[in-house]
């Protein structure tokens, strides 16, 4: 008995240790209720609650056959996968451990570092970042047993590569299994870095324009180059078409777009050109800067429809994309050659006035020599002159010769002085100047200084600081030449300007004032050499802020202006905030209040309408999920509410969903109305927003 069970411990110490070997040849480790292998084919078969693993993955199935030479892997029942890459549920499978590639069949595949859940008939890993799948349905939310996923894609045919794109052929998006859009062919990111494929639709319905359909297309041409393409469809007015370019390296870098539209509500043409290209080439500096409308009324037709993005260089070069423009478009190029703290340049220019019946100005070519400020002791030198040429056909033509030199100094530290002197000599050849004077020169000379002192105190509850200045500014001109640089512009000015800042910052209470005062001593043709004086104040205490500006009329015992604001912030999730703007009716603008005096001044008096608005901003946390913001505007003056808003945002783990509901006032056709527009935006986790709704009207 004892012989018998000696021999059968001493077999299975070396079944064990056969096993052993086997595993640890390939280091592998498979635990099942049956284990075979065939050494011939070195080949093992598991059956029966089967874990397999390295220290790469983790397999279970109930039927697993494992190929020692070629690493290839059969899985049979209730296959589960996991490695650093994906997680895999599947009816069955092949993998290979070494390619890291494999075949699922009715499957649900996580991928991990993207965050995307493919569930498909057939799965097809061909690399690690590889994939292929029929039928299958693709989401950023993890599916839930009996529940239908929030938003999905479902396409026939399947592409993923993981940090490059996704495409799917003939795709249906849902949410909650219910089909809302459909497209033949959808491309989307797949990753964080740069990727070509439709951008989100916009879907939109308006009084005036129709139907809206304006899909978008990303390429992505190169590392340092991309594309946008635009497409805007209005069924009463017709067919927008845009294209925006971009590109940067490391001499040069720029953006241009283009928009072409035909109203035939209108029966005209719009085009849009707009673009930036800089460049070096062997220390030369070019700049070409362009920015063209066809129509003057471009901007107040299709302002708000313009896709052309805010890059860096249009904020570089403060170029606004909105549908906000200056009276002026100015085209621009410019060859710049750098010296010795100083520069040269050629410059050519072009200018197209947006005001109904206005006369653009005459094209200019100009060649300039600038010294940057260079330091002579306690002194900042320098120095700008400049020789241009100006043409308008059938108008003014002729040369400009400018000199400017200008010299700054600074002293003292808690009692501080700064100045500086502005010297100008311009002389002109110039032809068809009506109605202005034709003159042969203009001398301007300029004077600025300001000095304030600080007083600081601080201690462990309280630290103060007051600064009073005084500060003046004074021209002198002569002759009113055409308007051709800013120079011309500037009329005498003597102004001085005096006031105080006071500021208190307690442990739980801070208060800021200012009191500025101007004095003309030029003022006339009824003007109050006696300016208003500007009143500002701030208060924060609590969870209360409360600020205040106001122009004090003291010679006509009147307010000019009065704007206030008051916030409200009881806790992290709630913000309540009241303003409230008044202007008095025929009150100075302030750009004449508070700079040098600009020509014809005194003699056309720009003033202002009443102004008296009042607006409330609410936004409220109401839960993780939920939260909105609202805003009110009424003018008290027109007895009507001006532009509006409410914003619904609800937020899930994968998506989130804006609404978003505005009214404001429009005129059409000379009948004063107003327009709602309704909004709704899905905001998909890894694709970003789409824009499902939108529809505008007019009541």
């Amino acid at each position: 008995m004892r012989t018998f069970i000696f021999g059968f411990i001493l077999f299975l110490c070396v079944i064990l240790l056969s096993f052993i070997m086997i595993c640890n040849s390939s280091a592998m480790e498979i635990v099942s209720e049956s284990l075979e292998y065939f050494g011939e084919e070195k080949k093992i078969i598991a059956i029966g609650d089967v874990y397999m693993s390295d220290i790469t993955f983790d397999l279970k199935a109930q039927k697993v056959i494992y190929y020692e030479n070629t690493g290839d892997i059969e899985a049979y029942g209730d296959l589960y996968y996991n490695d650093d890459e994906i997680t895999a549920w599947a009816e069955e499978g092949k993998l290979n451990r070494d390619k890291k590639t494999g075949f699922l069949k009715n499957a649900l595949l996580h991928i991990k570092k993207q965050e995307i859940w493919i569930k498909a008939s057939e799965i097809e890993r061909l690399s690690e970042i590889k994939y292929k799948a029929k039928k299958a349905t693709f989401s950023t939310c993890e599916p839930e047993p009996d529940t239908s996923q929030p938003w999905c894609f479902t396409g026939e045919f399947v592409d993923l590569v993981i940090d490059e794109t996704l495409t799917s052929k003939i795709t249906t998006f849902k949410v909650k299994d219910v089909p809302v859009l459909f497209s033949p062919v959808f491309w989307g990111p797949a990753g964080g870095t740069k990727k070509s494929g439709f951008l989100p639709l916009k879907f939109g319905n308006s009084n005036t324009r129709g139907v809206r359909l304006s899909p978008a297309y990303y390429l992505v041409i190169d590392s340092n180059k991309d594309a946008t393409f635009y497409l805007d469809y209005f069924s009463k007015i017709g067919v927008g078409k845009g294209i925006e370019y971009r590109y940067l390296d490391f001499d040069t870098k720029g953006m241009w777009y283009g928009y072409h539209i035909k109203d035939k509500k209108l029966n005209k043409e719009f085009i849009e050109l707009r673009g930036i290209h800089l460049q070096k080439i062997k220390g030369v500096d070019f700049l070409a800067d362009l920015n063209y409308v066809n129509k003057n009324n471009f901007y107040r037709e299709y302002g708000d429809v313009r896709s052309a993005s805010n890059t860096y260089l249009f904020k570089e070069f403060g170029k606004d994309l909105s549908a906000r423009y200056d009276r002026f478009l100015q085209s621009s190029v410019e060859v710049s050659v750098p010296g010795v703290q100083s520069r040269f340049y050629l410059l050519g220019q072009g200018f197209k006035d947006l005001k109904e019946g206005g006369i653009s100005p005459p094209l200019k070519a100009e060649l300039g020599y600038v010294v940057y400020p260079y330091s002579i002791g306690q002194f900042n030198i320098n120095f700008n002159t400049s020789l241009a040429e100006f043409y308008k056909k059938n108008g003014l033509k002729g040369q400009r010769f400018e000199i400017g030199p200008q010299i700054s100094h600074s002293m003292g530290d808690s009692v501080k002085l700064t100045q500086s002197l502005v010297l100008k000599e311009i002389f002109y050849n110039l032809d068809k100047t009506s109605p202005y004077e034709d003159t042969s020169h203009r001398e301007m000379i300029q004077y600025n200084a300001k000095s304030f002192i600080r007083f600081y105190k601080s201690g462990q509850d309280l630290t103060h600081l007051i600064e009073p200045f005084v500060e003046g500014v004074f021209v002198g001109v002569n002759g009113k030449p055409p308007i051709l640089k800013d120079a011309e512009v500037i009329d005498d000015t003597a102004l001085l300007r005096t006031g105080i800042f006071n500021k208190l910052n307690f442990r739980n209470f801070s208060l800021q004032a200012r009191i500025v005062q101007v004095y003309d001593f030029r003022a006339k043709n009824g003007w109050d050499k006696l300016y208003p004086i500007l009143v500002e104040g701030r208060v924060s205490f609590w969870k209360i802020n409360f600020g205040f500006d106001t122009y004090q009329n003291i010679s006509k015992r009147r307010i000019e202006r009065f704007n206030s604001d008051i916030s409200f912030s009881p806790d992290e999730t709630t913000s309540l905030s009241l303003s409230e703007r008044y202007t008095r009716d025929g009150s100075l603008s302030p750009a004449y209040i508070w700079s040098t005096t600009l020509r014809d001044q005194y003699k056309y008096k720009e003033k202002e309408g009443g102004v008296k608005t009042y607006a409330l901003t609410i936004a409220k946390k109401l839960s993780e999920r939920w939260h909105f913001t609202t805003n009110l505007n009424y003018d008290a003056k027109g007895k009507e509410l001006r532009d509006s808003s409410l914003n619904i945002k609800y937020t899930q783990s994968c998506w989130a969903a804006n609404i978003a509901i505005t009214r404001r006032p429009v005129e059409i056709q000379g009948k004063k109305t107003s327009e709602f527009s309704f909004l709704v935006i899905f905001e998909l986790k890894g694709l970003g927003p789409i824009r499902v709704y939108e529809r505008s009207g007019s009541s």
